[in-house]
C-alpha cells in the first residue's frame, strides 16, 4: 500500500491441497514453496497478541492486533467474516527503523476463497530440459572427496575482493570468511538441482567454447535461483571432466545473497588445497 492509499500488486499466494505456491507481480511464474503452514506461535511467541474488536460493519468484524512472525513485527488490522469466520483482509504496518518483511512498510493481504481461481500452479516443477549439461556439472557425481569453492566480490572495475571460502571434505561443508581465520561447520554438502522455487537452473544456453590453463571450457548462460534469491548466471564447465570450474552470478537491484551484486565462484579440486588445518 502506497502513502496515498493506492495499491500496487506485489505477490499472489495460492494454497491447493495443503501446498503453497507463490507468484510475484513482475513474473508469470509460479514458485512452489512447500507445505502451507499457518502457526499461531513461533519463536517470538504468539502470532497475534493484544487483539481488540474495533467495529462490526455488515458481515465483517474489524479487529486490531499486534502481529509477529520472527524476526518481524507489525501493527495489524484484520477483517473477519461474521458468518464463515474466515479472514477476509489483513493490513500490516511495519514500524520505522525495523526490518521489513517486504520491500515496503504497509502491506494489505486480500483473501479469495473461490476455488475456481486456483491456477495450474499445482503442477509439480521439473528440471529445465535446456539445462541437462549444466545440472550434471552442478551435481558433479565425479567430484573428489575434497575440494574448495572460493567466492569473490566482483567490483565495478572488474577487480576481485575475497569474501568467503567453502571447503567440502567427504560430504561435510566448512566455511571461512575473508575477515576471519576460523573455519565454521555448515553440515552436509548438498547440491540439489531443485528447490522450493523450482529448478536451480533454467533457460540454459551454450555461449561457446574457451581455452584455459586447465583445458577447454564450455561457457553457459542461465537463470540461477535458490530460495529466496535469483540471478543471471554464467558458468564454465570443463569439457573433458564435466566439472564446474567457475560461475558468475549477477543479482538484481534487490534481493542480494551477499553484500554485493556480482559474485564469482572459483572451484579448486586440488585436495591438498582443500584440507582443513590439522586434517592432512
Amino acid at each position: 500500500m502506497k502513502a496515498d492509499g493506492s495499491l500496487s500488486p506485489y505477490q499472489v499466494l495460492q494454497i491447493n491441497k495443503g501446498k503453497l505456491f507463490k507468484k510475484f507481480s513482475f513474473s508469470g511464474k509460479w514458485q512452489p514453496s512447500g507445505e502451507a503452514y499457518f502457526p499461531l506461535k513461533d519463536r517470538l511467541g504468539p502470532t497475534f497478541t493484544s487483539c481488540r474488536l474495533l467495529s462490526r460493519t455488515g458481515k465483517l468484524l474489524h479487529y486490531a492486533a499486534a502481529w509477529h512472525e520472527f524476526p518481524y513485527e507489525a501493527k495489524a488490522e484484520l477483517w473477519i467474516s461474521k458468518d464463515e469466520h474466515r479472514l477476509v483482509r489483513m493490513l500490516r504496518r511495519y514500524p520505522k527503523g525495523r526490518s521489513l518483511q517486504l520491500p515496503f512498510a504497509v502491506a494489505l493481504d486480500v483473501y479469495d476463497y473461490d476455488a475456481t481461481a486456483i491456477s495450474s500452479a499445482t503442477q509439480a516443477p521439473r528440471p529445465d530440459p535446456s539445462c541437462v549439461d549444466v545440472n550434471n556439472a552442478y551435481r558433479q557425481d565425479s567430484r573428489p572427496p575434497r575440494y574448495t569453492i572460493n567466492i569473490y566480490q566482483v567490483r565495478d572495475d572488474g577487480s576481485l575482493k575475497p569474501y568467503q571460502a567453502l571447503r567440502i571434505d567427504n560430504d561435510n561443508t566448512y566455511t571461512k570468511y575473508a575477515f576471519s581465520d576460523k573455519w565454521l561447520t555448515r553440515g552436509k554438502a548438498y547440491f540439489s538441482i531443485m528447490d522450493r522455487m523450482g529448478p536451480k537452473f533454467s533457460s540454459c544456453k551454450l555461449l561457446g567454447e574457451e581455452s584455459s590453463a586447465t583445458g577447454r571450457l564450455l561457457h553457459y548462460a542461465a537463470t540461477w535461483q535458490t530460495f529466496p534469491y535469483t540471478a543471471a548466471a554464467e558458468l564454465w564447465v570443463a569439457k573433458d571432466s564435466g566439472r564446474l570450474m567457475k560461475t558468475v552470478r549477477r543479482y538484481p537491484d534487490t534481493g542480494w545473497q551477499f553484500p554485493f551484486a556480482v559474485a564469482l565462484e572459483l572451484y579448486d579440486y586440488n585436495p591438498l588445497q582443500a584440507a582443513l588445518p590439522g586434517s592432512q
